[in-house]
């Protein structure tokens, strides 16, 4: 193998997007994956660009809340077809439900948001709500969040570099004369010389580091989503109470003609503690008591546990950015949200010159890693009936 400027490791939407704006910068790139494009975070996303509702809720918009707006922009003209090309990426929603619960809490979570975002949501008339909406009592919005679908979105960011991707596992990474001297085993063993490797490999980040001999602390937020499938309506929307998100919904439609709701936000916070029994009946009584009349029969419904993999903080909040931190010749990459993945990759390219053979390809007999399956799609997934 030659020597590249970069050695990607990690193949979620960071790594791919990174991949993507080294190439087109000249700059000889490879990426690696030691599982499956996507596992773990990506594939796992709600898929939603978040504008920053999520992060206005008390009335002030923060960094996080400003960077994520600045990031949903971009993707917009990503989307339709400006810059990075994303016009085959899959689509789910062009808008996201805002609405909140009865209470003064719920009155306060909606005001916040009205006047810290920079894109105002719209009221929605009753007449004008979708079905499942009919029955709130508060007040309904929508709001500029696009929703994609996370795997279509590896799946053309990867197809572009087919021959730049490669499936292996790094064993060792050695620095000498400048390089990074990275021993890759897999199908195909090979050693790789690279000038600068990224990791973005979200919770491997931190054993790759401490390979590396750059360590760089990580933590973990536990989570546990929902999934609801049945015959329903597609739905994509937030329920605020207070300055928290009660309940964050997308859906997407099984090959069986089910639908599937992906459920986040606080129930997914609460969920860790709790066990699959408790954590049902959960998420059950809270779809109940923020969406009236929901009719679930014929549904089942199943849960699984991912971690947030970041940077660690010193009070083990969220951070409020995206991340990167370079020591010697090795860079750590959390972008923390999907929306910041390409802004991320943007700032890391700007700061590397070309060097070599912009190219540069893996051996042929390297395997290209496939993608990873949505959480509803896995065999090992334990579906059970709603009562």
């Amino acid at each position: 193998m030659p020597t590249v400027d970069v050695l990607i490791v990690g193949a979620g939407s960071a790594g791919l997007f990174l991949l993507g704006a080294l190439v087109r910068k000249g700059i000889s790139a490879l990426l690696l994956e030691s599982k499956a494009l996507g596992f773990g975070q990506t594939t796992s996303s709600q898929g939603i660009l978040h504008a920053g509702v999520k992060y206005s809720l008390g009335g002030l918009a923060g960094d996080d809340a400003t960077e994520a707006a600045a990031a949903a922009a971009l993707w917009s003209k990503m989307l339709s077809g400006e810059g990075t090309d994303l016009r085959e990426v899959c689509t789910m929603a062009d808008h996201c439900y805002l609405w909140r619960t009865a209470g003064i809490a719920g009155a306060a979570g909606m005001l916040g948001a009205k006047v810290a975002l920079r894109t105002r949501p719209e009221p929605v008339s009753l007449a004008a709500r979708p079905a499942w909406l009919k029955h709130v009592a508060g007040e309904v919005l929508t709001l500029a969040e696009s929703v994609i679908d996370p795997r279509s979105l590896l799946h053309v960011l990867a197809q572009r570099h087919v021959g730049r991707i490669a499936l292996g596992e790094v064993r060792s990474v050695t620095q000498r004369d400048g390089l990074q001297r990275i021993e890759i085993a897999g199908a195909h063993p090979v050693t790789i010389h690279a000038r600068q490797l990224i990791l973005t490999a979200g919770a491997g980040n931190q054993a790759l580091s401490q390979l590396a001999g750059s360590a760089c602390e990580m933590q973990r937020r536990p989570l546990r989503q929902a999934m609801i499938r049945g015959p329903l309506e597609m739905a994509f929307g937030h329920c605020i109470d207070g300055a928290k998100t009660r309940i964050t919904m997308t859906s997407d439609r099984m090959p069986s003609g089910d639908v599937v709701w992906h459920i986040g936000g606080q129930v997914a916070e609460d969920g860790p503690s709790m066990s699959p029994e408790k954590f049902q009946a959960h998420v059950i009584a809270e779809l109940r008591s923020v969406l009236p009349k929901v009719n679930l029969e014929r549904c089942s419904f199943a849960s699984y546990a991912v971690d947030r993999a970041e940077p660690r903080t010193v009070d083990g909040r969220r951070p409020p950015r995206a991340f990167s931190h370079t020591s010697g010749g090795v860079t750590t990459v959390w972008p923390v949200k999907l929306v910041l993945s390409p802004v991320i990759a943007a700032e890391i390219a700007a700061s590397i010159a070309a060097n070599e053979d912009p190219a540069v390809r893996w051996p042929r007999e390297m395997p290209l890693p496939e993608l990873a399956q949505r959480p509803w799609e896995a065999a090992t997934t334990s579906w059970s009936s709603i009562a």
